[in-house]
């Protein structure tokens, strides 16, 4: 396994430039999101999927249950599919139904245990769940995508590949819950040696299974319309992913937990480093052509809106057509043993940097990344982290201080006397206690708001120890100034962890949480970004991915990212 020293952190991107908010927003996902770790581990381990229950009906409402097993364990999949009006129908959080709501459980379950599922998970937030239960969600239909499959099988043909690829989803969850959320399993239940120990390897499993029970449900629908009907090519199977919308409650989580934040952008800008460093061969230089090619006809031909808060992906496909030129550079410059083989991806990743967007140097980082799948195998394992904020009271003011002089410069570049700076408030709703974001002075609920103002408390903590001695106790500060309490156990436990902050202000005016989102969701391993104003998104997960089938079956190639239409003779 190659192994490049870690702790040399000259060899990491500073915070200054990985946490700068736009760059977030430009990430993409790379083999280290938690549904790439997910996906290679299931081909990895050979898991073994079998539908044990499909009580479903003609019109496709009913349950289906499926047992999956692990080296690890046994677990089981129930999808509970019911009829819904157009109405209701909506990916809002406050809808209060959905047209399949889905678990995911240890072990196998009772008649009892699913009798009370029956009741409860359809319920969502006011049902309970228990502490076998590791996942719970729920989604909507794509209305236009699934009748139109219904449709082409009943008659026995297959659906307009073009169509599919156009929305790219049967289904979209609006919400995936784990740890604790109405009272299922808590995150410690799934540590050490569990299947799902890794960062969100549970939620994103569960999405999978999702995937896997709508193709089950629109050919059940379409052989009760015509005993003859077409089952789905494997090649059509895999341009549907699973969609799904998500707004501002996955902001603050990037703020309360910025040692799992660390942790993350940590391991990816690690992956990155070892990635540059390494000397290309030929081969790599050709795969990386190949799959940078891959990538540009994905953005000219995928149906991806344009709306302006991201980059056109035309404008990026023709970015992408033409730093695939400067890599066939590079594979010229390997022929020349005058020149330092060993620098060669450091200078692409320099003059990209000095010549093209942003979008188009985070798209090469993550293609650079995958390129070399032995810079990650130890770090796929490193997505947990300690994410306790510990108070130091023995600490002294010199060293806070001199923590916020290293890692906080960031908070003093923004003036909190002017109205633009304190422009927005977060709080949570009181109807689903989901995080919203208001405008001060317009919107009521100033008064209740989250803490999200992160540079503004460092600036008041600045202020107030410019007085103090360095040799005085934290301890003894708090005890005249308890208000800064939480801004000081947070500089302190995000000591030397620099990736841990979002370098920018979160109540300013020009605030767009979209780029929070992208970045959380690009973790996740999300593509195809379709913002629909700058406070949410739908996007697609899976799209690609190997289906429940091949699972331990094919000599498996993580290459499945990005997926492109299938020539007319490979459907046929």
């Amino acid at each position: 396994m190659f192994k490049l020293a870690i702790e040399n952190t000259d060899a990491l991107r500073p915070a200054s430039e990985v946490m700068d908010i736009q760059r977030l927003g430009v990430m993409r996902s790379t083999s280290l999101s938690f549904l790439r770790i997910l996906v290679r581990k299931m081909m990895r381990e050979a898991w073994e999927i079998e539908q044990t229950t499909f009580d479903i009906n003609d019109e496709g409402y009913g349950e289906a249950l499926y047992s999956i097993t692990t080296p690890q364990g046994q677990y089981t999949f129930v999808a509970l599919s019911r009829e819904i009006s157009e109405e209701t129908r909506s990916d809002r959080v406050i809808s209060e139904r959905w047209d399949v709501t889905f678990a995911l459980c240890d072990g196998a379950i009772s008649d009892k245990k699913l009798k009370r599922m029956k009741q409860e998970l359809p319920k969502q937030e006011m049902g309970r769940g228990d502490v076998t239960d590791l996942v719970w969600s729920r989604a909507n239909k794509s209305q236009r995508v699934f009748s139109h499959v219904v449709e082409a099988l009943s008659q026995g043909k297959q659906p307009d590949a073009e169509i599919i690829y156009d929305i790219g989803y049967l289904f979209r969850t609006t919400a995936v819950y784990g740890n604790g959320k109405f009272g299922i399993a808590p995150y410690e239940h799934m540590k050490d040696n569990h299947t799902f120990s890794g960062a969100y390897l549970s939620q994103m499993f569960a999405v999978y299974m999702l995937r896997h029970f709508s193709f089950d449900l629109v050919e059940h629908i379409a052989r009760k319309n015509n005993p003859q009907a077409a089952t789905l090519h494997p090649e059509i199977k895999k341009l549907f992913g699973t969609g799904n919308a998500t707004g501002l409650g996955m902001v603050p989580y990037l703020i309360s937990h910025p040692k799992l934040l660390h942790q993350w952008m940590w391991i990816r800008e690690v992956a990155l480093a070892r990635a540059k460093k390494m000397k290309p061969t030929a081969e790599d230089c050709k795969r990386l052509i190949a799959k940078l090619q891959q990538v540009h006809t994905f953005f000219e031909d995928a149906p991806i809106p344009n709306m302006e808060v991201f980059k056109n992906p035309r404008d990026l496909a023709t970015e992408t057509g033409e730093i695939s030129k400067l890599v066939e550079d590079v594979c010229n410059t390997i022929e020349n043993s005058n020149h330092e083989v060993g620098r060669l991806w450091l200078e692409l990743t320099e003059k990209v940097q000095a010549n093209y967007t942003m979008e188009a140097q985070e798209l090469l980082n993550s293609e650079l990344i995958d390129l070399y799948p032995e810079v990650i195998v130890d770090l796929e394992h490193q997505t947990n982290a300690d994410d306790g904020l510990h108070l130091i009271p023995e600490m002294s003011i010199g060293s806070l201080r001199e923590i916020i002089r290293k890692q906080y410069q960031w908070a003093f570049q923004y003036d909190f006397t002017k109205p633009e700076s304190r422009h927005y408030f977060w709080y949570r709703s009181a109807e689903k206690e989901e995080p919203r974001i208001g405008e001060r002075g317009v919107d009521p609920g100033d008064e209740l708001y989250m803490p999200m103002n992160i540079a503004e408390q460092v600036q008041q903590l600045a202020t107030e120890i410019e007085v103090c001695d360095d040799d005085l106790k934290v301890a003894a500060f708090l005890l005249k100034k308890p208000e800064l309490r939480g801004i000081v156990r947070r500089i302190q436990s995000l000591d030397g962890l620099e990736y841990g902050e979002i370098q920018a202000n979160l109540t300013g005016k020009d605030l767009l949480p979209v780029y929070l989102l992208r970045c959380k969701l690009a973790i996740y391993g999300a593509e195809r970004y379709d913002p629909k104003s700058n406070r949410w998104v739908r996007i697609t997960l899976f799209q690609g991915a190997p289906l429940v089938e091949e699972i331990g079956t094919t000599t498996f190639e993580d290459d499945w990212f990005y997926p492109l239409l299938p020539k007319v003779e490979e459907i046929k």
